[in-house]
């Protein structure tokens, strides 16, 4: 490894200008990266649920609807100024850019109708045909033909009148959710008054208030990296080139935003917290570095030589450490989520640039710019603190460097209490919540306006929509095609099955919403002919004559296609938690298990759960399998690392044990703040998992090194903890200052994700920095304790010497003191 630095050291020239290079060209490609959001990007696709959202969203829909809701606070909806803003907010919504036109529905609406029947014919008739009504006896027949058709409206207007709804859906590929965030607020403004409430609801909306508050987060962001260089410099500001780490850390951001821009990835807004986590983890390696780098320069006193025993010493642990961050977020790409896929390899290429940009172009940097020099009297206590404060500040420190070498009970508190984290861990990731649990969403706080809105929509109507979809093999007019009266039949079985659970609120099918009412009419509302026609051709005939009388598209959100092999049946959710989509799916899979069979439709096959409700469900599918391959492949992969780097299987279990203690308290943390396992959650939770292993891969790498030189274990954990452990403890006091602005985003997500964070490093920070440690000298394996007694620099403590020690009573003897 020596001579491998020196040789790279002579070609620095040529290596250094090849980085410059590709950091150019990174850079290049960093500046065509959008923050933008991809609405499909957050969901699996390779999942059963998406598959079928896929293949027939074009014609019964997509799940990005926005739902406008005007809602009076005195009397009810029917009087001339509301009724006007319902017609004008219904104009207003379909010219909206990336409407579907086929798919805007109120109760102004010409696709929203009754029937009336008139000699020889039926007749279809909306509404508001001629506008909002103006004078009081239009107004009164309008509330008449509401409450005597309050079926067709179900879901449009309120059961008290007092609130109304516009219902739109629009095109994911074309959407633009800034633009249409700004265009619904303008709309709210100018509809708004003083009797008249606007509420918005839907993906789109909760997406764009991503973009409202990205102001805000850019402040935050440029606050959150302002203190970290504040106390990045507080470590190392003792020393002129103290912002080496800035740069590095810098170039690595490049890369990794490069890499995002070459793929042609978007960042969602939300998402900007991971990229900065990227940032910190990138900037703790670069302190690392440069700490040790000070030190080495001021025992050999030569710049080149400096640089290549600070890379031999700090390779191995970075290389490890890097290769355990690498590891924590690689593995989400399984879950075959597209923005999981995307943060995964953009995360690896960003932590892997670390390698380069730390351990060789940081080296061949400080190779080429003036020696650092010492500020005299500049150290951080004597920046910061006064005198008696430095004192309490020495001593506890000198106790806590102390404390993994003491006997006594505190030791096994350490010991034991981290046993029982462990378990409580284990078990509080046993039981571990995925998805959503409560109505609205959970990337906003409960307060925030967007969460207001939705409670306030969610009293009067369903805000989220599942489908179960009939496909046949057959074709009108053979057996078993989606207009056979068994079919027609199994699906209004199934209305009646679904409408005992409380979680649905409406059911929508042909059969029960056109077929059925249909059947009645044509026997001039004989109420006995209320039901599904046991002759094929006259269910044919019903489904013939409400294509020709209605509106194209109007036919194509009950079945997609003239041969009528496909049909969707549309179930109306109280929300999408987690509960309340499994609940749905059990009792559809109880359904069609009692009762597929006995229908006798070979040809059909049934698919559930989709629309916007399935997609929530594909992901809770894949969550909690993911989180758990997660885990496992993480905890392998650092066992196997561990094991190799430090040639001992004894040294990889001891890690692998404190990579559980510090990331299982993450499922602890969840638990107690009531957060389930998401999209938005598991790449946080999972660079959580990889980048506190660090800590303690410095510390006990440092241990080893105190060993090898002829240093009893007591006196190298001691000397490791003030030096690597002190660098430990500024590279977690750096991350944690940045992170802890992020604790006063508006976003809820950012808020529980940082506290999150700043929970994992701490427990990260305890286990390597005391809890391995106080392993290393309870149990003495033999990966570090087989150097104890070689001959070295420094001497051999004595007994009398070690139990006093133990004690905490020791002075180190001279040839001890320093520290390389």
């Amino acid at each position: 490894m020596r001579v491998t630095v020196r040789s790279l050291l002579k070609l620095r020239a040529p290596v250094g200008l090849a980085l410059v290079f590709l950091t150019v060209l990174m850079g290049y490609w960093a500046s065509r990266v959008r923050i933008a959001t991809s609405f499909e990007d957050f969901f699996p696709k390779n999942d059963p649920n998406i598959e079928i959202y896929q293949k027939f969203r074009r014609v019964y829909g997509g799940a990005e609807t926005v739902t406008v809701m005007l809602r009076v606070k005195h009397g009810d909806i029917f009087n001339a100024n509301t009724l006007k803003k319902i017609y004008g907010l219904q104009q207003e919504i379909d010219g909206l850019s990336g409407v579907n036109h086929q798919e805007v529905f109120s109760l102004a609406s010409p696709r929203v109708y009754y029937t009336t029947v008139v000699p020889g014919a039926l007749l279809l008739k909306d509404f508001m045909s001629s506008g909002a009504p103006t004078n009081e006896q239009d107004i009164q027949s309008l509330k008449h033909l509401v409450e005597v058709h309050r079926g067709e409206v179900q879901g449009l207007v309120s059961n008290d009148n007092q609130a109304a709804v516009i219902h739109a859906a629009f095109g994911e590929r074309w959407l633009d959710y800034h633009q249409l965030f700004n265009q619904l607020q303008a709309i709210k403004k100018k509809y708004e008054d003083t009797n008249n409430e606007i509420f918005l609801a839907g993906e789109p909306v909760v997406r764009g208030y991503g973009y409202y508050y990205l102001p805000l987060i850019g402040i935050l962001f440029t606050l959150a990296v302002a203190a970290m260089i504040f106390l990045l410099y507080l470590r190392l500001g003792s020393y002129t080139m103290w912002w080496i780490p800035v740069i590095t850390g810098s170039c690595s951001a490049l890369w990794g935003i490069g890499f995002a821009g070459f793929k042609g990835y978007d960042f969602d807004p939300l998402m900007l917290v991971v990229p900065f986590i990227l940032s910190a983890r990138d900037f703790s390696h670069g302190i690392q570095w440069q700490g040790r780098y000070h030190d080495e320069l001021q025992k050999l006193g030569d710049k080149y030589e400096a640089c290549a025993e600070t890379t031999n010493a700090m390779l191995p642990p970075g290389l490890l450490s890097i290769l355990a961050d690498i590891a924590g977020i690689i593995f989400i790409s399984l879950g075959g989520i597209p923005v999981l896929q995307h943060l995964a390899y953009v995360g690896t290429v960003w932590l892997a640039s670390s390698l380069a940009m730390v351990f060789i172009f940081q080296p061949i940097l400080m190779s080429y710019l003036p020696v650092p020099q010492r500020k005299p009297g500049t150290g951080l206590l004597a920046r910061v603190a006064p005198q008696k404060l430095q004192e309490i500040l020495r001593a506890s420190t000198e106790w806590l460097v102390h404390l993994p070498i003491r006997k006594g009970p505190v030791r096994w508190v350490l010991i034991w209490g981290s046993v029982g984290f462990v378990v409580l861990g284990v078990i509080s990731g046993a039981r571990a919540k995925v998805g959503y649990s409560s109505l609205g969403t959970p990337l906003y706080k409960p307060s925030a306006k967007v969460n207001r809105d939705l409670q306030a929509i969610a009293r009067y109507f369903p805000l989220d929509e599942g489908w179960v979809v009939f496909e046949s093999s057959s074709t009108f007019p053979n057996a078993g095609n989606v207009l056979d009266p068994n079919v027609l039949r199994l699906e209004t079985d199934l209305g009646r099955e679904m409408h005992r659970d409380s979680r649905v609120l409406g059911y929508s099918s042909f059969s029960t919403d056109i077929i059925e009412p249909f059947n009645r009419t044509f026997h001039y509302d004989f109420p006995k002919y209320f039901g599904v026609p046991s002759d094929p051709r006259l269910a044919g005939n019903l489904w013939y004559l409400y294509l020709a009388g209605t509106a194209p598209g109007e036919i194509e959100r009950y079945i997609s296609s003239q041969d009528c092999r496909d049909t969707c049946i549309r179930l109306s959710l109280r929300d999408h938690t987690s509960d309340t989509l499994s609940e749905v799916e059990h009792r559809l899979w109880r359904f069609f298990d009692q009762h597929l069979a006995s229908a006798n439709v070979p040809q059909l096959k049934i698919h559930y759960l989709s629309g916007i409700g399935g997609l929530y469900a594909a992901a809770n599918h894949v969550l909690y399998r993911l989180d758990f391959l997660n885990i496992t492949f993480v905890l392998l992969v650092i066992f196997a690392f561990c094991a190799v780097a430090f040639q001992s299987l004894f040294a990889a279990a001891l890690f692998l044990f404190a990579c559980v203690l510090a990331n299982f308290g993450a499922f602890i943390y969840m638990r107690w703040r009531d957060i389930g396992l998401t999209i938005d959650t598991i790449p946080v939770i999972s660079l959580g998992i990889g980048l506190g292993v660090d800590y303690g891969i410095y510390t006990v790498a440092r241990i080893r090194d105190e060993m090898m030189e002829g240093r009893v274990l007591e006196s190298a954990v001691v000397i490791a903890l003030k030096t690597t452990g002190a660098a430990v403890f500024s590279t977690f006091a750096v991350m944690v200052g940045g992170i802890f602005f992020w604790a006063f985003s508006p976003a809820q997500f950012h808020n529980q994700m940082s506290l999150l964070l700043m929970f994992l490093m701490a427990t990260n920070m305890v286990a390597g920095v005391l809890i391995l440690p106080t392993l290393l000298v309870w149990l003495r394996p033999r990966f570090v304790c087989r150097y104890e007694g070689m001959p070295g620099a420094a001497p051999v403590v004595s007994d009398h010497e070690r139990g006093k020690i133990e004690q905490g009573l020791w002075t180190k003897p001279e040839s001890i003191t320093g520290s390389r």
